[in-house]
């Protein structure tokens, strides 16, 4: 990986848990993906959960912590440190590293026929 390579942040949703109603609590989680000029991905290994859990000892209650503006913090901190490190030529730990679907539509997507094996995944599931 090299300074071809530019790190922005991501968030994904997730199930942190379950409100005192029993309904699943959907919050939101954010990591570093560094992205060439051709599509293809790696994100970082590690994600930041933007609510805290926390269980109320009176009541055992699970309550969640709305934490995203310092998680956001500490993302933006991470991704200029990264786009430091590639503007720089030092390379990155690989073992942090894992490929992703590259970005829809660019040439790496094309490149690796994405759209061949979905389309063969949903035919061979119909």
């Amino acid at each position: 990986m090299n300074a071809t390579y530019t790190a922005y942040s991501a968030s994904d949703l997730y199930q942190a848990g379950y409100s005192c109603d029993g309904h699943p609590y959907i919050a939101e989680k954010y990591y570093v993906l560094i992205e060439n000029e051709a599509g293809r991905r790696f994100r970082h290994e590690k994600s930041f959960a933007g609510v805290e859990v926390v269980e109320c000892e009176e009541t055992g209650e699970t309550n969640f912590v709305d934490i995203r503006e310092e998680t956001k913090t500490i993302v933006a901190n991470l991704v200029a440190k990264v786009n430091e490190a590639l503007a720089s030529g030092k390379s990155l730990t690989s073992t942090c590293w894992f490929e992703v679907d590259p970005v829809y539509g660019s040439d790496s997507y094309i490149d690796q026929g994405t759209e061949a094996k979905r389309a063969f995944t949903d035919k061979a599931a119909a």
